[in-house]
């Protein structure tokens, strides 16, 4: 199963959970900024789940709020113009 999960994936995808991750792992204080005002959006949100998945996407949320290539499924994460 998650093998086929995997082959399904294509790089695009890998890439943003790769940048997500590493961002989690190694943080800076420039993505933790922006991973703070996304997941204050994420944790209002009716598809957020109680194990912090986003239940439209699967993605574990305090990985892909630090994806800098990653949007919101939903469109929820959109920046505000100045």
């Amino acid at each position: 199963m998650e093998e086929l999960f995997i082959n399904n994936m294509n790089t695009k995808q890998l890439s943003e959970i790769y940048d997500g991750w590493k961002n989690l792992v190694f943080p800076s204080p420039e993505v933790e900024l922006e991973a703070k005002r996304r997941i204050e959006i994420c944790v209002t949100c009716e598809k957020f789940r109680k194990n912090k998945s986003c239940a439209i996407c699967g993605c574990y949320m305090p990985a892909k709020v630090r994806s800098t290539k990653s949007v919101c499924p939903i469109e929820k994460w959109v920046i505000k113009a100045c």
